[in-house]
């Protein structure tokens, strides 16, 4: 992969040469029909897909042309979420993109090396990193012509925080999770073992934050606006913004594997990726490219080299690699095989499927081994609270969850304690029953050891069951039902 993928805070000012120029290859690849593989829209259909809304929408007509129906079945929806292709699937995504967005650009008489920048929203250093950057949101570029950067709907936020209707703050707390592959019912950073899925089975930590999070706070639920493109994964890709999310979602990818604590998954099942149905993706001539998650690692043809992998990432400055060097992050953390993951055990879970609409609903969840859990969480074990399989009919939600934990007979119960808000991207689209890929809904697994913990002490007899809480935003009441809440128990690698 040639060039370097550089932070657009710092670029220059406003209306750099790489933006000024990626916003006129965003334009010339709008032009192009839906049918042809290196346009705006097949890419855009790529990750997501709705003919139906597209054409309600107008970003398709009766008249343009599209792909054969096996064509369709073979190269769009392939967005992977919710498992452990998540991160290297995108990955060859971003890689196929720019180079077609590079080419575009050299036949507009453009740079041949130009490379996609990225929105380092986490950035401490710099105080306007979470605004959404200045060029995504003019009217017009500086030859007074239409910003194809700034047409797509976004009803969200354009400063990314908390929100009355969605209480939650981008960070990097995946960063801090070890193990890429998570066991069932805990969390890992890179998802659960699936296998060719658009939506799988489990969330891994840096898809549920930042990248879920941004995503819905730019593009909003719908609260006192439509929502916009990046709320929904048939739509958020044709947004020029998410190009840029993603590619800093998959710069934190290359900085957690610079570390060398940190176990990524290297099991004959993920390096080969799914089978029989593999990923592909259009390159520049217009032909088709097959390719692996091993392709993705570092030292591999798709691996990005960025000029950052310290800023707004947490990694340790002494294992960051310099970009002077042939392959910057290179280094690769530990590896393992899935198989040789810790196990996890199923300690207790509620007994009815919860629906939740604009009222919070609670659920009671009992400790199976309750004599062991009454002496507290031992040390070297976490706890995860776990959202099975949550559906929706929005294009995406917000899930706020509380815990408390209840005593016995006159014993008052704990105050509930906030354990965290979940982002749903692609909720609708996760429970759909219609998609080949679709329609088991999300799960979260949650670490809540050190609550527990707490919990326990504050009750003076153990903890023997937990009533949890489960809230929808303020404004948002199209319901949300959770399918199990459940508690599971891991030892600490």
């Amino acid at each position: 992969m040639a060039g370097v993928r550089r932070d657009i805070a710092k670029l220059g000012s406003i209306w750099s040469p790489e933006i000024e120029w990626y916003a006129r290859a965003v334009r010339e690849l709008w032009q192009r029909p839906p049918s042809d593989r290196t346009s705006w829209r097949y890419f855009g259909a790529i990750h997501g897909f709705d003919l139906d809304g597209w054409l309600q929408n107008g970003i398709v007509s009766q008249n343009d042309p599209l792909p054969p129906s096996s064509e369709q079945l073979r190269l769009f929806e392939q967005c992977q979420h919710a498992g452990w292709y998540f991160l290297p699937w995108h990955r060859g995504y971003l890689a196929a993109f720019e180079a077609i967005v590079r080419q575009t650009i050299a036949d507009l008489g453009g740079p041949d090396d130009w490379c996609l920048p990225y929105w380092n929203y986490l950035d401490t250093g710099n105080a306007e990193a979470r605004d959404i950057p200045e060029e995504f949101l003019a009217a017009s570029l500086p030859d007074g012509t239409p910003n194809s950067l700034a047409t797509p709907p976004r009803g969200g936020t354009q400063v990314l925080g908390p929100q009355e209707w969605f209480p939650r703050d981008i960070d990097l707390q995946a960063q801090s999770v070890r193990r890429y592959t998570a066991a069932p019912g805990t969390n890992g950073y890179g998802g659960g073992s699936t296998g060719f899925a658009q939506f799988g089975n489990l969330t891994g930590a840096v898809e549920g934050n930042p990248h879920n999070t941004v995503h819905v706070l730019v593009g909003g639920l719908g609260v006192d606006r439509p929502a916009g493109w990046m709320s929904d994964p048939n739509y958020a890709a044709l947004d020029p913004i998410f190009w840029l999310h993603h590619c800093n979602v998959d710069r934190l990818w290359a900085a957690w594997m610079s570390e060398g604590s940190n176990l990524q998954e290297t099991g004959a099942a993920w390096l080969g990726g799914p089978f029989p149905r593999q990923f592909q993706m259009p390159n520049v001539e217009g032909g088709l490219s097959v390719f692996a998650p091993a392709d993705t690692l570092p030292g591999g043809p798709l691996a990005p080299t960025y000029d950052d992998l310290m800023d707004g990432t947490g990694a340790s400055p002494a294992l960051v690699a310099s970009v002077s060097q042939p392959q910057q992050g290179a280094t690769m953390p530990a590896s393992l095989s899935s198989s040789s993951g810790t196990h996890s055990t199923l300690v207790g879970a509620n007994d009815d499927v919860v629906t939740v609409t604009s009222a919070a609903v609670s659920t009671r969840v009992e400790f199976v081994d309750a004599p062991t859990a009454a002496a507290g969480e031992p040390s070297e074990q976490r706890l995860f609270l776990n959202l099975e399989n949550v559906r929706g009919e929005a294009p995406s939600g917000v899930l706020d969850i509380h815990v408390s934990a209840p005593g016995d007979g006159a014993v008052p119960a704990s105050t509930f304690e906030h354990v965290e808000t979940i982002a749903l991207f692609g909720l609708a689209k996760a429970s759909s029953t219609e998609g080949a890929h679709a329609g088991n809904g999300l799960s979260v697994a949650i670490d809540i050891t050190e609550i527990a913990k707490k919990l326990a002490v504050d009750l003076q007899t153990g903890l023997e069951r937990l009533d949890v809480r489960i809230a929808q935003s303020s404004g948002v009441g199209s319901p949300i039902t959770v399918e199990r809440v459940s508690l599971y128990r891991q030892p600490v690698d």
